[in-house]
């Protein structure tokens, strides 16, 4: 799981300049800054397993040539230079570089053919991959002023070939560490079959960990339908719009993700075996539910928002029902005081004894019998 990190805004439109003007298949040249990517592997059959790191991209295909199954992984795709190389190194096609260098795609799956040998196909496969972070839900989600993200969506691009998976990340740092383990102490059934479930095995945990995001986006949605009934203000209100926006972010990197798990199982998909795709059909009906639940949240986001409106306007009538009750009760008080204090001197009332607590009286009365009519109605 990441640190939590400084909150980022979601956008729900990426920007493509830095691909303007630029001939396809070329990945744009990595800032001087960026940190070098780092190269890691496994490979492994069913008697035995080895991890590798630091790898170059000549070693990494090394690996791959021998065998059993290699799981290479690059971490930084902002070194296009590497990737660049490690792409060169396994016959990728330049389309395919540069989609993974260039993180804001949507996710899809192509078929490419091997440049260096047209007669080899590699199945690309493009995806989002949604972490929660440490931060507390409440201050992640509903607190504005905290700056904390709630979960990161990061770019993982996933390349199937004859006997290996590659898999390139934007960060160091993801959800495939159960996929270790169980490579490590040979868990399951990954170490016995092909590069195939490798790949299914990567895409399942994608999927899986995206509903422990959802899980926290409807506990922080639960903490704000009790705030917008208790204490709405213009904070709950900037959290429900906030919340609102991540949930369509969500949503845009989940939704496509279902027509890439649809098209693993078509029987034109090179790589992939008969005995791989129930598994693939069990990881679609997976993101099928969370859609739903994607889509429920929305709903339900949707009644929050009416639902603090309508709060805020019930308060607002309640203090306009006091300040018309206050109004009311002091109209004909007014009016008394009013006439009694003009100046004319043939007032009976201005020269007897117990004129001024006769007033009192009469004044006291009409406000008793207001408040007793308001109250006869129900009003206060």
């Amino acid at each position: 799981m990441p640190p939590p990190g400084p909150r980022v805004r979601s956008r729900l439109v990426d920007r493509a300049s830095h691909t303007l003007g630029r001939a396809p298949g070329v990945p744009v040249p990595a800032h001087p800054d960026t940190p070098p990517a780092r190269l890691s592997a496994f490979r492994y059959d069913a008697d035995r397993v080895e991890a590798f790191d630091d790898l170059s991209p000549a070693e990494a295909r090394a690996l791959a040539d021998g065998s059993g199954v290699t799981w290479l992984n690059v971490d930084g795709v902002a070194d296009a230079e590497t990737v660049s190389a490690v792409g060169h190194a396994f016959g990728l096609h330049p389309l395919v570089i540069e989609d993974l260098v260039h993180v804001g795609q949507r996710p899809k799956l192509e078929l490419y053919d091997s440049p260096a040998a047209p007669e080899v196909t590699h199945v690309f496969v493009v995806a989002k991959m949604i972490q929660a972070t440490e931060t507390d839900v409440t201050e992640a989600y509903c607190d504005v002023d905290s700056g904390a993200a709630g979960h990161v969506i990061e770019q993982v691009g996933l390349v199937l070939g004859p006997g290996w998976v590659l898999s390139f990340q934007e960060v160091t740092g993801d959800v495939f560490e159960p996929l270790r383990e169980r490579l490590r102490t040979s868990a399951g059934r990954v170490r016995t079959v092909g590069a195939d479930y490798l790949l299914y095995a990567l895409l399942d945990l994608i999927v899986d960990h995206v509903f422990v995001t959802l899980e926290r986006v409807g506990d922080a949605i639960e903490t704000l339908e009790e705030r917008a009934l208790d204490t709405p203000s213009p904070k709950v209100q900037a959290a429900l719009s906030g919340l609102r926006r991540e949930v369509a972010v969500l949503r845009r990197a989940i939704w496509p993700l279902r027509e890439v798990l649809a098209a693993l199982q078509r029987e034109d998909v090179p790589y992939v075996q008969p005995s791989t795709r129930p598994y693939l059909r069990d990881a679609y009906d997976h993101l099928v539910q969370i859609v739903e639940v994607v889509e429920s949240l929305r709903d339900v986001l949707g009644s929050v928002s009416d639902l603090y409106l309508s709060s805020l306007g019930m308060r607002q009538n309640e203090v306009t029902k006091v300040l018309t009750v206050v109004g009311t009760l002091f109209l004909p008080l007014g009016f008394l005081t009013g006439l009694y204090g003009m100046n004319f001197d043939v007032m009976p009332e201005l020269h007897w004894r117990y004129g001024y607590f006769a007033l009192l009286g009469v004044m006291a009365l009409i406000a008793v019998g207001t408040l007793a009519y308001f109250r006869r109605k129900g009003w206060i």
